[in-house]
């Protein structure tokens, strides 16, 4: 067999695996005791001028990486120290990279609050970008975040800007 046709086979064999790694993911299972909302149902929501309310309750470096338009940036475990400052009348989503547990145990957090608007987005920020919407990056030294003490983790020092956390010995 010749160099280029071996070569030829490779590329194709290629382009198939490719295309298969490329194929729509399976969305995580819900949660018991979280309501969620599709990519799709966002997306209406918005086209309709709905005001809504984005969390992105993943890490500080996630978040600068890309995230929501118009996102807020907190950590899971920390949503309930915002309460004040979130509305209770308008829908409050909450994602993490699939919402597979962050968003979930956020969204759980703040129904327990009486936020009953508080839902997770099905799918998360991949599912988000698999529906064709689009993200925004920061620059890591820009990042809104909220970070504060808790028991298990501690407020180290900034990096670029951006406070970090360790977890407490």
């Amino acid at each position: 067999m010749s160099v280029m046709r071996v070569l030829g086979v490779a590329a194709i064999m290629g382009l198939i695996g490719m295309g298969a790694c490329g194929a729509a993911e399976e969305l995580p299972p819900r949660q018991e005791g979280a309501a969620y909302v599709t990519v799709a149902e966002v997306k209406a929501q918005l086209e309709a001028a709905t005001p809504v309310t984005f969390l992105d309750v993943r890490e500080a470096d996630e978040f600068a990486a890309g995230h929501l338009e118009g996102a807020r940036n907190i950590s899971y475990d920390q949503v309930a120290s915002i309460t004040a400052e979130l509305p209770n009348d308008q829908p409050i989503i909450l994602y993490c990279i699939h919402s597979a547990h962050r968003a979930p145990e956020a969204a759980k957090t703040l129904a327990g609050l009486g936020f009953a608007k508080a839902v997770v987005l099905e799918g998360g920020i991949v599912a988000w970008q698999a529906g064709g919407q689009t993200i925004r990056a920061n620059d890591l030294a820009a990042v809104p975040t909220i970070l504060q003490k808790t028991d298990r983790c501690a407020v180290l020092g900034e990096a670029n800007g951006v406070k970090t956390k360790v977890p407490q010995l």
